[in-house]
């Protein structure tokens, strides 16, 4: 089991750094359209929400021990961003305790002795420090906090300006500028709060509990996919000709600052590598695909490629696919007819809407080992 030193890792202050490096490279990653035209109020309150902390609470109330082979294991429960508890504060010690995360707690081993007020002082200094470093911590936290709203509002608004100063000079050479795509609005969905993901309980054959999303998380996983996907169809000329790994980070950009837990591109899961992943704790709990739609033997392909990474902990699942073609509605039609032929097909379920489609599959060698499989389609023309 992972452990580490608590709050004696990298410097908060050195953090805080890179994190502001990596907002104002977010910002400049953007094509210069989007920047012109996205919502500036809502994008500002996107970054902030995604790059903030959530301030550790420990529930001192709820402690407790267990005693396994003369050791006593100490279990405090916490939420917050668990990341604070490797970050060194200023001021800090020097003496540290090495713990580990176990059940959303805290928890560290001391030894078990004949005497329970050793274990008892032993206990409450490692507590008595815990509450002092994070008290230190607390604050640079709550300032760092307080300072990203107008950091980023300033790297926006100096990136904007840029952009504006070198259109105005190019414009003022007195010849028409050929224009990517009409002005357009940019949405950006802005989560008031990280969702919590519901983990369920999943029994396995031999009667180990394991966590798999529920219905209604994936429910919300799957409308973020396809509301950023008709983002692409909107704006053909921002997104036509981008590949599977560009408008795969897109996505990812959408589904990571909604929630507690991580959402990775290209992130190793059994067999192979996987376009989108959400890990909940040790735990994958989403897995989908990305690909552009080749005909109906590379649907098939991409249909096999995705059963390939997936165990029977991966319940849920998406192929999404990027329709370059100039005509949609027959490859809809392609795959409304051809999926059910697929071998591990089990059953059609109730369509979303014409371009989200819900089938029943059933794991490679197992046909008594279902999983729900959403397919994604999304119009993106190549832009001539």
């Amino acid at each position: 089991m992972y452990g580490f030193k608590i709050f004696y890792g990298i410097n908060f202050f050195e953090h805080v750094r890179k994190k502001y490096d990596e907002i104002y490279n977010e910002i400049r990653s953007h094509p210069e359209e989007y920047i012109l035209q996205v919502d500036e109020d809502e994008y500002i309150n996107y970054l902030v929400e995604k790059y903030k902390f959530n301030l550790l609470t420990f529930y001192f109330d709820e402690e407790s021990i267990e005693e396994n082979n003369n050791t006593i294991t100490y279990y405090l429960p916490f939420d917050g961003d668990k990341e604070l508890l490797e970050f060194k504060p200023n001021p800090c010690t020097m003496w540290t305790i090495r713990i580990f995360l176990k059940s959303n707690c805290v928890c560290f081993n001391i030894d078990y002795t004949n005497d329970s007020q050793v274990m008892f002082n032993e206990i409450e200094k490692i507590k008595k420090h815990i509450i002092k470093q994070y008290s230190n911590l607390e604050k640079e936290v709550k300032d760092y906090n307080s300072s990203l709203r107008p950091k980023i509002s300033s790297y926006f608004k100096s990136h904007k300006e840029r952009i504006i100063q070198k259109n105005n000079t190019i414009a003022s050479i007195g010849i028409p500028l050929r224009r990517k795509n009409d002005a357009q609005t940019y949405a950006v969905s802005t989560p008031k709060k990280k969702k919590i993901l519901h983990i369920e309980p999943k029994i396995t054959e031999n009667n180990i509990l394991e966590p798999t999303v529920s219905q209604e998380d994936y429910n919300f996983i799957l409308k973020l996919i396809y509301d950023g996907g008709k983002v692409f169809e909107r704006l053909p000329a921002t997104y036509s000709n981008k590949d599977e790994e560009s408008l795969r980070d897109h996505l990812i950009f959408i589904l990571t600052p909604h929630f507690e837990g991580s959402v990775t591109g290209e992130t190793f899961n059994k067999t192979g590598k996987t376009d989108i992943l959400l890990r909940y704790e040790n735990t994958n709990v989403f897995v989908a695909e990305c690909k552009f739609w080749r005909g109906i033997k590379s649907y098939y392909a991409a249909i096999d490629q995705l059963l390939s990474y997936l165990t029977w902990r991966d319940s849920k699942t998406a192929l999404i696919l990027f329709v370059d073609n100039k005509e949609i509605i027959p490859v809809i039609e392609q795959i409304n007819n051809e999926t059910k032929k697929h071998e591990n097909f089990v059953k059609k379920n109730e369509p979303t809407s014409e371009s989200w489609l819900n089938y029943t599959f059933h794991l490679n060698g197992d046909k008594s080992r279902e999983l729900k499989l959403a397919v994604l389609i999304f119009h993106i023309p190549h832009n001539e």
